[in-house]
Order: C-alpha cells, then sequence, then structure tokens
C-alpha cells in the first residue's frame, strides 16, 4: 500500500480514496468503506474550496494593480500638463515644488509606500496650484477616488490571501486525516487477510506534484 505523496495534487488522495471505499464495500465490508468515503469526501471539500479561495485573491490584486496604474497615470498626465506650460516649466515653481524629486517618485513607488506619496502629490498640488488651477481641479479628486479604489483593493486581498491560507490549512489537516485512515485500514486487512490480499485493495497512485502551501504573494 502507498497512498499518494503529500505533496500531490488533493484530487489524486480523492481517487485513491474512491477506489478504496469501491474495493471495500465489493468485499462487504460496509463500515470500512463508510469510513473512508467520509474521509474522502472531507478531502475533496476542502480541496475544492482550496481551489475557489484562489479566485478572489487574483481579483483583489488585478484591482489593486489597476488602481496603482491610473494613480501613475494620473501623476504623468500632470506632471505632462504642468510641463507644458512653458519651455522652462521645469526648472521653476509650481513644478519643482510639486515633483521635486521627479515623476518616478510617485509612479515607480514601492507598494507600502503607494498610499502615503499619492497623498503627498495630492497636498503638492493643492498647497502650490491656485484654486482654480485647472490641474489641480482635475488631478486632485481623481487621486482621492483612486487612492480610495486602491486602500479597498489592498484590504480586499489581505482578507483573501487570509481565507486562502485558512483553506490550505483545513485541506492539509483533511489530507493528514486520510492518510492516517489509509494505513489503519491497510494494517487492519493486513491483520485479517494477510498482506498480498491487502495489496489488492489499494491503488497504485501516479501524477503530478503540488505544494500548496506558500502559493500566492502580496
Amino acid at each position: 500500500m502507498r497512498p499518494p505523496d503529500e505533496d500531490a495534487a488533493f484530487n489524486h488522495n480523492v481517487h485513491y480514496g474512491r477506489y478504496v471505499s469501491r474495493r471495500l464495500r465489493r468485499a462487504l465490508r460496509a463500515g470500512l468503506a463508510a469510513d473512508v468515503e467520509a474521509a474522502t469526501l472531507l478531502v475533496l471539500q476542502h480541496g475544492r474550496e482550496w481551489e475557489d479561495s484562489k479566485g478572489p485573491v487574483q481579483d483583489a490584486r488585478a484591482d489593486r494593480d489597476a488602481a496603482d496604474d491610473e494613480l501613475d497615470t494620473i501623476a504623468q498626465d500632470a506632471r505632462a500638463r504642468l510641463a507644458g506650460r512653458s519651455a522652462d516649466a521645469v526648472k521653476k515653481a509650481p513644478y519643482t515644488l510639486i515633483f521635486p524629486e521627479g515623476i518616478g517618485y510617485y509612479t515607480a513607488a514601492p507598494l507600502d509606500e503607494e498610499k502615503k506619496r499619492y497623498d503627498e502629490l495630492q497636498k503638492r498640488l493643492s498647497e502650490h496650484l491656485p484654486a482654480n488651477d485647472e490641474v489641480r481641479n482635475d488631478a486632485v479628486p481623481k487621486i482621492t477616488a483612486g487612492l480610495a479604489a486602491f486602500e479597498a483593493a489592498e484590504k480586499a486581498l489581505a482578507a483573501s490571501l487570509t481565507a486562502e491560507s485558512l483553506a490550505s490549512t483545513r485541506l492539509d489537516a483533511a489530507e493528514d486525516a486520510f492518510r492516517r485512515l489509509m494505513t489503519k485500514v491497510y494494517g487492519l486487512l493486513v491483520s485479517e487477510l494477510g498482506k498480498s490480499a491487502a495489496e489488492k485493495f489499494f491503488p497504485r497512485p501516479s501524477g503530478a506534484r503540488r505544494k500548496k502551501g506558500g502559493g500566492s504573494e502580496g
């Protein structure tokens, strides 16, 4: 008896368990068959939950990255419009006061600095441009909306990554219980029927491997 490897895809345990359960039922060992079936269904349930948990992670990551791109576009547009106001606009105020470290300070900000730096850009635009300035009036509300979208996506991503991790842990526990049960069933069959007969209740596993633990990055 050799069950699927610990890093095999969960459906290999499901296929393995279904085979064993069926063989046990055919041998009129209904109690053992029911135990194997229950453990197998638990692996299937938690495996599907783990797979399903990956969807919201990708949705939230896409929303966050889209908000990031939109903020970058707003900053680039404001920079271009201010730079185009005169031949030497980039060498004097208000351009130098709004972009003292260049456009990359905002557009190339690390994700954990995104909110801080775009909040700074918003404040610089408000402070160094008059209230009736078209660049200010266009960019500032867009940055406010973009930051709200970015923050919402960040919170959704954190929540979905937590849900994915919890689902992975539940699957690990179900697979561990499944392997323990297979060992117990095998031991019982060997004691009653002998090793050669007991082996016939179990298939030879095969299939691709997967590690479900460290999957998604923030």
